[in-house]
């Protein structure tokens, strides 16, 4: 069921990742309006530099939506990514400073949960490359 909606999947997932690459034009209002506060300069370019890549990744993911030669590569690598930043903050959740961060946490490990079962079941053989293939070689030269 996932691979019939895997093209709305990536679109919704990657313009949520891609708004977040707001976080590198304008990273303090964003930081206040999640109650998140970060003072120092080598702060706010990390922050900057996290937006940049989270929407790099959210553009890649709305490109491969549309072209399913690269979706697996694309979808391994933002799922590892989220599994890594979902599991630092997990690891964290005692820090009171970090407890803005739970609904980060519910939506990357939901997409995690999306991508995951998207590429163990696809063509319910579990080769992550099967459909993707397929679909490359039906299109036209």
């Amino acid at each position: 069921m996932i691979q019939r909606h895997i093209k709305l999947i990536l679109y919704i997932a990657g313009g949520i990742m891609l708004l977040v690459g707001l976080q590198f034009i304008v990273p303090l209002p964003l930081l206040q309006a999640q109650k998140l506060v970060v003072t120092d300069s080598a702060g706010i370019l990390f922050t900057r530099h996290w937006g940049l890549l989270v929407a790099c990744l959210g553009g890649l993911l709305v490109y491969s939506a549309s072209h399913p030669e690269c979706r697996t590569p694309v979808i391994v690598a933002v799922t590892v990514e989220k599994i890594c930043l979902v599991g630092v903050l997990l690891m964290s959740l005692n820090d009171p400073a970090l407890k803005p961060m739970l609904p980060v946490i519910v939506l990357d490990g939901g997409f995690v949960i999306l991508f995951l079962v998207y590429l163990l079941g696809r063509n319910g053989s579990g080769n992550a490359n099967t459909h993707d293939q397929s679909l490359v070689k039906s299109s036209p030269p």
